[in-house]
Order: C-alpha cells, then structure tokens, then sequence
C-alpha cells in the first residue's frame, strides 16, 4: 500500500454548519444486504443521525470481534466482501491509535466456517505495519489478515490510490454498533452534493453553503497568508458532528501552505481545531457516539 504523498499540497479540513439550511440527498438510498434489519427502538431513538447500521454477528462480545457479510460500492459497482470487524473501546488509547483500522478482509470460507469462529473466540489480537495486517493467534495457530480501509479514505485528493469506497454510495449515514448497543461507531457519512448534477433541490442548498463556508473560511485564514478555494465543497460529507440538529459539512479547502483546521459550529458560534498532520494515510475523520454526543476521532501526528 502506497503513502499518500504531501509534497507540493497541502489542505485545511473544515467542518462548518448549515445553520440554516436544509440539504437534500441527490442520489436514491442504497440498500445493502449487510445492513441490519428490524432495529430495536431504543437504539434508533438513541442514536437518530444513524440511518442505517451494519449486520455484524459478534463472535466474542467482550473483545468487540465480530464477522461482517456485506456489499461495498466501489466507483459504481457492487463487490461482495467478508470482513473481520474489530472495534476499540470508545475514548480508551487503543482508539485513538487504531479506531480508524475497524475492517480486516477474510474469504468466504473462513466466514462461513464454524471453526473459524471457534478460532476467533478468545484469541490474541495484534496489528502489524501501522495497522494494515491484524495477526490473530490461538493455540500454536497464527493467521493474518489485511486491512480495508472503509470508508473515509475517498477524500478527492486521495482516489487515485485509494478509489471511493462504500456501503451506501455515500448517500445514508451508516453505523455500526457496539456490542451492548450503548455507543455506536461512525464509519460513513453522507455526501449530499457528490453527483455532478444536482437536482433543483440540492443546487440552492449547495449555493447557499458554499457562500456561508467562503465567509467563514475567510475568517479563519485571514492575516495568514492563506487563501480559500471551495472547489472540493462537492466532495463534503454532511453529519451533526455537535448535536446540535443541524448538518456540518466535512471538507478540503486548499490552501498555500501547512495547517489544517476543524472548524465545529454550535449555537453559540463555531470555534476553531488544529489537526496539522491529521490528512494522509492515518485519516482523521471517524469517531463514536454515545448518549452525549459525536465525538471525533483523534490522529497520529
């Protein structure tokens, strides 16, 4: 797996709310065999922003292993992957080291086989070359499985080496819930304004961001040296990071030199984050959820 290279480019990464503005998603909702069906209420009701969540089997809830039978949409088209699904606890240092890694590809026979399951009850986990490969051993027996990076690796500047992957062609927010369905981890937002042609409904919502982002990124540069350019708006994700009810928009504003910035709004105004460092192959937008909130992942620096 290659590096994303740096040199020559560098981003400022932005949240901003629409706090005044409601956005329609272009593209039809995509329905996954890997999604969960006949939700609970109560953890619908705990966690509204989830639109849908992933069918994980856990194979040993108390290490947050599970298995995972799913589509993946990639660049259009539909590709059935077995996965390894491994979770950190929420907030702990496991996940800020590796909460982004929570994918590890397996065949169709090892998913289907109980052994295979006996296998991963109980066993030690380890991971290898800043997470890629997770090396599961049991009783003398050792395996080793690569990562797949799903999704938030599909930032526009990175598709040449890592090509849009997703669960719900990035037109749901999609999540996958811990075992005692107390926290929920985010591994998908929606993409509101990814096709090329936005229908009537989306194109005023899209103007009416890209005129409230260009002022507040203004303001965030300024007396910086640093220019503003909104070109990647139509790349944004859009999930409540803050809960305050309202859509924040994830994105790349390219800029003239180093410093990157998440920028979370709040009834009270926005306030500003450095992340310097957080782009590239240790990506730095995923996080989890519990009853109080979003809260963002962290990033190797």
């Amino acid at each position: 797996m290659k590096r994303f290279s740096m040199q020559g480019l560098s981003f400022i990464l932005i949240v901003i709310a629409a706090l005044s503005f409601s956005v329609a998603v272009c593209a039809a909702p995509v329905d996954n065999p890997g999604f969960r069906k006949g939700l609970p209420a109560t953890l619908t009701e705990r966690f509204e922003f989830c639109e849908e969540f992933l069918n994980v089997k856990w194979i040993d809830k108390s290490k947050s292993i599970g298995l995972l039978k799913t589509d993946i949409i990639k660049n259009d088209r539909r590709e059935q992957r077995f996965l390894i699904v491994h979770l950190e606890k929420p907030g702990s240092k496991a996940f800020a080291v590796r909460g982004n890694g929570i994918f590890y590809e397996i065949s169709e026979k090892e998913y289907s086989s109980g052994k295979f399951e006996q296998f991963l009850r109980g066993a030690n986990f380890s991971f290898t070359h800043k997470n890629v490969f997770l090396t599961v051993a049991k009783g003398g027996k050792s395996e080793r499985f690569p990562q797949e990076p799903l999704p938030f690796e599909a930032f526009v500047t990175h598709q040449d080496e890592f090509p849009s992957r997703s669960f719900s062609d990035f037109s749901k927010t999609v999540c996958v819930a811990y075992p005692n369905e107390k926290n929920v981890f985010i591994i998908e937002a929606k993409k509101p304004f990814k096709k090329e042609l936005m229908d009537g409904k989306a194109k005023p919502s899209y103007d009416a961001v890209k005129n409230y982002a260009s002022g507040k990124c203004s303001n965030a540069t300024k007396g910086k040296d640093e220019g503003c350019d909104l070109k990647y708006l139509k790349d944004s994700y859009a999930l409540d990071i803050n809960g305050d009810g309202q859509d924040d928009y994830i994105f790349l504003v390219s800029k003239a030199r180093a410093g990157r910035y998440v920028m979370l709004s709040s009834k009270a105004g926005a306030s500003l984050r450095d992340v310097t460092g957080c782009l590239g192959m240790e990506r730095f937008f995923y996080g989890y959820a519990d009853l109080k909130g979003f809260h963002l992942g962290k990033c190797s620096k």
